[in-house]
């Protein structure tokens, strides 16, 4: 996939950055969105402390509130110049977000219509609150390390007597 099509793709659409957002939501969710500018001027800060941030293909980059993808979208762009394929650059993309419409969104932005790797995106851009998940992205309940203390809790409440 040529890289100016995936820059055309991620940064010349009209996303979640230019829709005003309902003021009950904002406010109950937190939610402000990455300008383009933000995210490229914080990039180029990460790669000034750790030059093969995004050369080495291995490196992995996450979002815990990546909104419509600002911040990944274009970690991935800096991981396909530096020589990544797009499968491969993809598949080092991380992202967390509360929101169900802002994953959609993110995950339709970081596929640039190749469906066919769509299992990953589904796998690796999660719906969670990003201060609980358990970034595992292994398609398990998002919570499940505070349901299973809760478990460990109950179990120990039963064998014996705290009150």
């Amino acid at each position: 996939m040529e890289i100016e099509f995936v820059k055309k793709h991620m940064r010349d659409r009209e996303y979640m950055s230019g829709v005003e957002r309902d003021k009950a939501r904002v406010k109950a969710t937190g939610e402000i969105f990455t300008k383009e500018w933000l995210a490229r001027e914080s990039l180029d800060k990460i790669e000034q402390f750790d030059p093969t941030a995004f050369s080495d293909s291995a490196n992995t980059f996450c979002d815990p509130a990546c909104g419509d993808g600002n911040l990944i979208s274009e970690a991935l762009i800096r991981k396909i110049e530096n020589g990544s394929t797009f499968e491969q650059a993809l598949s080092t993309i991380y992202g967390v977000d509360l929101m169900p419409d802002n994953v959609k969104l993110c995950q339709d932005r970081l596929l640039c219509g190749q469906e066919h790797l769509r299992h990953v995106v589904e796998q690796n851009i999660v719906c969670a609150d990003g201060l609980r998940y358990h970034y595992r992205f292994d398609g398990s309940d998002p919570y499940d390390d505070e349901s299973q203390a809760k478990q460990k809790e109950q179990h120990l409440n039963t064998l014996f007597d705290f009150e």
